[in-house]
Formats: structure tokens, C-alpha cells, sequence
């Protein structure tokens, strides 16, 4: 399964703010794709309905490892199993905190989003906090997704059939 992790966002100064954004993504080794074009197809209709819904003015896509031809996110997926697993702190949880810093005050709204296939019709799991809020949340067993308990086998599933979109608010 393919992972896209994105920001929709409404900033006050467009031009300003996606630059900042830019360099920001920059400095924590990451990529960054502006525009719905750049989605990938088996997330592009669930991204309309979401953008359209959330209001959202820009759709961005975080690229990890940067450098690739695609807007996929492998490398924040690996980070966070990397948490759960070694207790490696996922460099993406200090990039979610420095962008709260940077979009305090510079947007209206910012979402951020986690799918690996998003369509018109999918329900989306749907949750808003502050920034140790989506931390934490990600911090959990199954990250972004839901991580079940299959009563046959008594083994664990992760699942991520379910997107998640968490509105950051700020303090």
C-alpha cells in the first residue's frame, strides 16, 4: 500500500506562508508537492470531496524520502514503526511542532491528512487538537491507522483502509 500524508491548508498570505512552508519541509529532509495534480490517482477523488469539505484553499503532499518522482510519504510510515518498535524518535513529530509554529497566526485553518487509497465515497476518520494531540495520537499502536485484534488467530492487524484527516488548532 502506497502512504500519502498531506496538509490542506488556508493560509492569510499565500505566497508567503507556502514559501515558508517550503523551506520548512526543507530543513526536515522532506519533499513537497503543491497542488491536487500531484495526488496520487488511487487518493484523488477522496481528496477533492475533502478539500472541497474542509474548505481547504491549498492541498500539499509530503514526500519522504525526498527526491522521488512520486507524492508518497514511505519514509514518515517508517519513522513511525520505527518509534513503536526501536523507540527512535520520528523526526516528523518535531516537524508537526515547528509547523504549528509556523502556521500560528499565518492560517485560517490547516488539516493534516493520512490515506493509502481515499475515494468520493469513503468515510474518513475524522479528529482535531493541538499538535502533542496528533503526537500522541500517532504514537499509538497502529500510528495512524487502526491496529485489530483477530479473535482466531489472537494475532495483530494494522489497517489503514480508513483515511484520517486531524485539524490542527492552535494554542
Amino acid at each position: 500500500m502506497s502512504t500519502t500524508i498531506g496538509i490542506g491548508c488556508s493560509p492569510k498570505n499565500n505566497i508567503k506562508y507556502i514559501d515558508d512552508l517550503k523551506a520548512l519541509v526543507d530543513r526536515f529532509g522532506y519533499g513537497l508537492y503543491d497542488g491536487i495534480e500531484f495526488s496520487e490517482p488511487d487518493v484523488k477523488s477522496g481528496l477533492v470531496m475533502a478539500q472541497k469539505n474542509e474548505g481547504w484553499e491549498h492541498l500539499l503532499f509530503l514526500q519522504s524520502p525526498k527526491g522521488s518522482n512520486v507524492s508518497l510519504a514511505f519514509g514518515i510510515e517508517e519513522e513511525l514503526i520505527a518509534f513503536e518498535t526501536k523507540g527512535e524518535w520520528p523526526v516528523f513529530f518535531d516537524f508537526i511542532n515547528q509547523l504549528v509554529v509556523l502556521s500560528s497566526g499565518k492560517c485560517k485553518k490547516i488539516g493534516i491528512f493520512f490515506a493509502s487509497e481515499w475515494y468520493e465515497k469513503d468515510r474518513i476518520r475524522y479528529s482535531y487538537g493541538t499538535a502533542d494531540d496528533l503526537i500522541s495520537l500517532l504514537s499509538m499502536p497502529g500510528h495512524w491507522g487502526i491496529r485489530y485484534l483477530i479473535p482466531e488467530t489472537g494475532r495483530l492487524q494494522d489497517s489503514d483502509d480508513i483515511p484520517l484527516i486531524f485539524d490542527l488548532k492552535f494554542d
